[in-house]
């Protein structure tokens, strides 16, 4: 028993020092206070305000505008061209491509020698034919006289209105002709219809000419094969087409804009912007729709003078949707969208906290979007920092320098 006792006497000490050393650890620790916050408004649900920017809910004028492309005319456009077979005798020297012209101008003829001598032997032709008409016409009389005084016969006065009838007809024939050889003369000269400008000319002095080469199947060939091309520079169209759905949105006289940009904010025309935009009204919207496309056509009209576009010019057209007036808008980037709904975050003054609103969406114009149901006017929306947000928590709302207001 004696020698028992004595071996594990040496495990007392060793025992001792290690509940030691686990004491001094425990002391050397301190609580952290900065974690039990954390837990302590975790478990309260309580979390940090979210710093954003609100914007009020206010009636605003909403002008929405339809986009579409098509290639700028000028609506009076003149392609002349000789009509028969000859040689170029004569171009006008002044005149180049964007030369102005006046209605009357002679730019081009073929050669004049042969045809105005067809319209002189034509104009004696008829001279002639009106004479014996004249003539026919006095016999006529003068045996209806004698046919009352019983000097001539009835076959006389017959024959006599035979006569009358056929120099009437031969008169008619000499008219004919003289029309057709001035047709003839007109068709061997280019004469412009218009005021305008020159805006091609493809035939040079010396050159023969045959009807034959004009092409006509497509407008490219028609522009470089046609002896010459005027139009007027002040007055110009564009043709659109627009998908089905907008059919009952446009309307004729609606205003437009050419240009590359839209209206500023869905109302007005920026007016950095506005020098380089053309000012525009529907013309013409038409009733039927393209059996491939299902779009309808759009015919748009510039208004003023020296509209600043080329002819066959390919521009970006903005043309009005009716005006909405006093409706309910709020910023595009104010809006939340989930599984085919749109959503605001509204704040609350009062406690400052921000809950989410289903709202029904309208008219979108420019940067804003219509609200038909789910706000009041004065309520306020939060615009910026609404990725960070959830339902009720609560926000610090900023000022425009960044501070609470």
């Amino acid at each position: 028993m004696i020698r028992s006792q004595t071996r594990s006497a040496p495990l007392l000490p060793l025992l001792f020092i290690c509940l030691l050393g686990l004491s001094a650890c425990g002391g050397d620790s301190e609580p952290d206070s900065t974690g039990e916050a954390a837990a302590g408004q975790q478990r309260s649900g309580q979390t940090q305000p979210v710093s954003v920017n609100v914007v009020a809910v206010e009636p605003r004028k909403l002008q929405a505008w339809v986009y579409s492309q098509g290639t700028a005319r000028s609506r009076q456009r003149e392609f002349l061209t000789f009509t028969q077979q000859g040689m170029v005798t004569f171009v006008d020297e002044d005149l180049e491509v964007g030369s102005p012209v006046r209605a009357g101008q002679v730019i081009a003829h073929q050669a004049p020698d042969r045809v105005e001598a067809e319209l002189q032997a034509a104009r004696a032709s008829l001279a002639e034919a009106e004479a014996n008409l004249s003539l026919a016409q006095v016999t006529q009389r003068r045996y209806e006289t004698l046919v009352e005084q019983r000097s001539a016969s009835q076959q006389e006065l017959d024959q006599a209105v035979v006569q009358v009838e056929q120099a009437r007809a031969i008169r008619d024939n000499s008219r004919a002709q003289l029309a057709q050889a001035r047709l003839t003369v007109n068709e061997s000269r280019l004469v412009s219809p218009i005021d305008g400008v020159l805006a091609r000319l493809n035939v040079e002095k010396g050159r023969y000419f045959m009807p034959s080469v004009v092409q006509t199947n497509t407008e490219q060939n028609a522009l470089r094969t046609v002896p010459a091309l005027v139009i007027d520079p002040d007055r110009f169209e564009i043709r659109v087409d627009l998908p089905s759905y907008d059919y009952r949105r446009i309307s004729v006289g609606a205003d437009a804009v050419i240009g590359d940009a839209p209206p500023r904010d869905g109302q007005n025309l920026d007016p950095l912007l506005a020098q380089d935009h053309v000012r525009g009204r529907v013309h013409a919207v038409s009733p039927s729709l393209d059996p491939e496309t299902r779009t309808f056509e759009v015919i748009v009209h510039t208004e003023g003078e020296n509209p600043r576009l080329q002819d066959g010019e390919f521009v970006a057209v903005w043309i009005a949707m009716p005006e909405q007036p006093d409706v309910l808008a709020v910023p595009q980037e104010a809006l939340r969208f989930r599984h085919d709904q749109a959503f605001v975050l509204v704040v609350n003054r009062d406690t400052s906290r921000a809950t989410e609103r289903r709202v029904e969406l309208g008219q979108q114009a420019g940067g804003y979007r219509a609200i038909l149901n789910g706000l009041e006017q004065g309520e306020q929306v939060v615009t910026d920092g609404r990725a960070a947000l959830h339902d009720g928590q609560q926000v610090h709302v900023l000022g425009a320098d960044g501070q609470q207001p």
